[in-house]
């Protein structure tokens, strides 16, 4: 049977993002054998800072773990705040991006993106303050990785993720389809499809637990020996135009 390059693409992310959705029922094994949420309560003085000595105080942190950070915490931390999002506004906000573009007010001044789009989300809608995603997220989770190898001496990698996913969703925030969950911004130790994968079994542990944002993903030993763990990947989204393990089944 001959099946096309984009069936087995499809069939790989369906394939690892179920691994992360059993790893969340407690089925784990390989990279997402154990999964630990963590408390955190982001306060007006946090920052990526704080997070990363909130995780490194469980004194649970191993080497080749994984943490996985919601968007909308990462971008509350880094103040990714907009101006003038409200009830009535927000749905052509998401949907027309010349609109949103002359509504919304940037804390930066900056412009508002495509993936800023997809990513807006409201924050206090009497005050008409919303967010938006980070403005870097392989850098955010580069800087999270990299204090708590300065401080725990741990080598880590850390997710962003994100709970919109589908096919234009995803395709319009990594270049791909994605299920349950889409990892927008990643350190180097992990493929993609890890990414994925983590990210799943994320979503679905915080689905079913309260103000327990942060999920440390522990992974069986032989999986932990990767490379590049806690390394920069490349500065901005997640891009699967850039990713191997997705280019090596579309060549």
């Amino acid at each position: 049977m001959q099946l096309s390059k984009e069936t087995i693409l499809l069939s790989d992310i369906v394939n690892y993002s179920i691994k992360g959705l059993t790893s969340a029922l407690g089925k784990g094994e390989g990279v997402t054998k154990f999964l630990r949420p963590i408390s955190f309560q982001v306060k007006e003085e946090s920052d990526l800072r704080h997070l990363a000595d909130t995780i490194i105080s469980t004194n649970l942190l191993e080497n080749g773990d994984i943490v996985v950070v919601p968007s909308k915490v990462v971008s509350l931390l880094e103040k990714r705040f907009v101006y003038g999002l409200t009830l009535e506004n927000y749905n052509r906000c998401i949907s027309d991006i010349a609109f949103a573009r002359k509504k919304l007010k940037m804390v930066d001044k900056g412009i508002l993106t495509k993936q800023d789009q997809v990513g807006l989300d409201k924050i206090d809608i009497k005050k008409k303050i919303g967010v938006r995603y980070p403005k870097d997220p392989n850098l955010s989770c580069y800087r999270i990785a990299k204090h708590i190898l300065g401080k725990s001496n741990k080598r880590v990698d850390v997710v962003i993720s994100d709970s919109d996913s589908g096919g234009e969703k995803g395709v319009a925030l990594i270049g791909c389809p994605t299920i349950i969950n889409t990892p927008i911004g990643a350190t180097k130790g992990l493929r993609l499809f890890y990414c994925m994968r983590v990210a799943v079994a994320a979503e679905i542990t915080w689905n079913n637990i309260k103000n327990m944002p942060i999920l440390l993903v522990q992974p069986y030993q032989a999986s932990r020996i990767r490379k590049n763990i806690g390394e920069l990947r490349y500065k901005g989204f997640l891009n699967a135009e850039k990713e191997n393990d997705i280019l090596s089944i579309l060549k």
